[in-house]
């Protein structure tokens, strides 16, 4: 998408101030059917649901100001090619962020809220979208921290924003809540986008969801995390591939990621390339293309990636131009943006979240090695590669390492697949494992990298002026804009307070800050 058609949503009397500003203006969707009507409430829950997922999965425009400008940008599976695109160099812009900000609320939250409240809901509509509102909230919350949570959706309600320790602290209780009422025998909607109605579907991803949120926050609260974890896995998180939840496209609704491809601004990233061509993962034609016949010849037919936070001036250079470096894979391009599902929750990420519980000691069956294996099987099985004796060498190497890119001078790792008999180590190999087996999802990458320091990230090659983060060290969150702050001038200054500032370099809470 080019400059021109990046713009700020406006909503009308945005601008206020103190904490007793009201959602009115962020908790009202015009376009949302009406569940006063109990002859039509059934419907009208269906497709606020689908559309809290399709659209809370976020359309083209605001997936590239929020996900791929930031979020896939700092989990480092892309790279900004575009010369003037500053946000890999860690510049913030606000109208970007107010976007995702102003469709979030009114939208996808409050769609959401309404099913939760209706008396003309049924009960595993009610559940479901439970399950749905953490799902999308703690996206939200890891991206900025604090935030308004509690009392979004209702607009009778001052805003205020929640600490992130609350926050987190009711998604257990509400996952936990939702998939005990959820009536595994009873009925949903055909028409549901991920799941097709199966509610034991739903239960288990609101499983696989509350471990994976127990994981987040191991290293701030292992008592609370390993009590979670263990919970979500007795109560039964994803089982196999056929788990998967994966939101169905359309017409109407089409991949954001694939539409977004064809605009040609941003590459695999040097991370990526380090560390799937040194291991010559087999996924590496399926995420990503080679370098095609309009490339100069000394990169045509190679996976080439460009390194974070390069200059205006690097990206002029030959080895960094987009003909010289690797666009997403077939099934990621514009012409299939009306088929390829969108990747939400998978077996795979499922499967290294179990391999890291038993390494934390949780109870858990089986054993880390297992898990780690069949992580790697299942994310190979889901992008389309069967064949076991590839998958098993792959498993089993030791001498395929990460290699070195042009623009750096080490790998990433010099650890091989092959699992490890030393424990620092293991850890290491699962959360490299399980970042590429959750591509192409740049919010959980880029959440469980500040959360362990894996893989190890390039740092970028330079970092805006405008930006608090040191060279050396990678950005940590993304900071309250104006409009918020004009919005709610005394609850954005005492969620700062709670946070320890404002900037891109203070970490939130479950990556080690307040």
């Amino acid at each position: 998408m080019k400059t021109k058609l990046i713009y700020t949503f406006l909503i009308a009397g945005m601008v206020g101030t103190g904490c007793v500003k009201h959602f009115d203006d962020l908790n009202t969707d015009p376009n949302s059917p009406s569940l006063e009507n109990p002859a039509v409430a059934a419907g009208a829950a269906n497709a606020l649901f689908s559309s809290a997922v399709s659209r809370g999965l976020m359309l083209s425009n605001e997936f590239q100001r929020v996900q791929a400008l930031y979020a896939d940008l700092y989990g480092q599976y892309f790279a900004t090619s575009a010369t003037y695109f500053n946000s890999d160099r860690y510049q913030v812009n606000q109208a970007w962020l107010d976007a995702g900000w102003n469709l979030f609320y009114p939208r996808d939250i409050k769609n959401l809220v309404d099913i939760i409240k209706s008396p003309n809901a049924n009960n595993n509509q009610k559940q479901i979208a439970r399950i749905w509102k953490v799902f999308l909230f703690h996206r939200m919350v890891d991206f900025y921290g604090d935030i308004p949570y509690f009392d979004a959706g209702d607009p009778t309600k001052p805003e205020k924003f929640d600490s992130q320790r609350e926050i987190y602290t009711d998604f257990f209780n509400e996952l936990t809540e939702a998939v005990n009422a959820i009536d595994a025998g009873g009925s949903y909607d055909a028409k549901d986008v991920i799941y097709a109605g199966s509610t034991a579907k739903w239960k288990a991803f609101g499983n696989t969801l509350r471990l994976r949120l127990a994981l987040r926050i191991s290293n701030v609260d292992p008592v609370k995390a390993k009590a979670e974890a263990e919970a979500a896995i007795a109560s039964g998180v994803f089982a196999s591939n056929a788990d998967n939840a994966l939101a169905k496209v359309s017409n109407q609704l089409p991949n954001a990621l694939n539409q977004i491809t064809g605009f040609n601004e941003f590459r695999m990233s040097a991370t990526m390339e380090s560390v799937m061509n040194g291991y010559k993962d087999p996924r590496i034609g399926e995420y990503f293309s080679p370098v095609g016949s309009t490339g100069d010849a000394a990169y045509i037919g190679k996976y080439n990636g460009i390194r974070n936070g390069s200059s205006t001036t690097d990206l002029g250079l030959a080895e960094n131009q987009n003909k010289n470096n690797s666009n997403v894979g077939v099934r990621f391009l514009p012409e299939n943006q009306f088929t390829n599902p969108r990747i939400v929750l998978t077996y795979a990420e499922a499967c290294f979240l179990l391999a890291e519980a038993k390494l934390k000691g949780y109870v858990a069956p089986g054993d880390a090695k297992t898990w780690y294996e069949n992580g790697i099987r299942a994310s190979m099985n889901q992008f389309g590669i069967t064949n076991s004796s590839i998958i098993n060498a792959y498993i089993s190497s030791v001498s395929d390492l990460p290699t070195i890119p042009e623009q750096t001078t080490v790998p990433v790792s010099v650890l091989p697949v092959a699992f490890s008999q030393v424990e620092a180590e293991q850890l290491e190999q699962i959360h490299i494992q399980k970042w590429l087996a959750v591509y192409p999802d740049g919010f959980e990458a880029w959440a469980n990298f500040r959360r362990t320091g894996f893989p190890r990230f390039y740092v970028p090659a330079n970092y805006d002026p405008t930006s608090d983060v040191t060279p050396g060290n990678f950005i940590q969150r993304l900071p309250y804009t104006d409009n918020m702050k004009s919005r709610n001038t005394s609850g954005v200054a005492a969620a700062e307070t709670r946070m320890g500032g404002n900037g891109q370099a203070v970490k939130l809470w479950f990556a080690g800050g307040n």
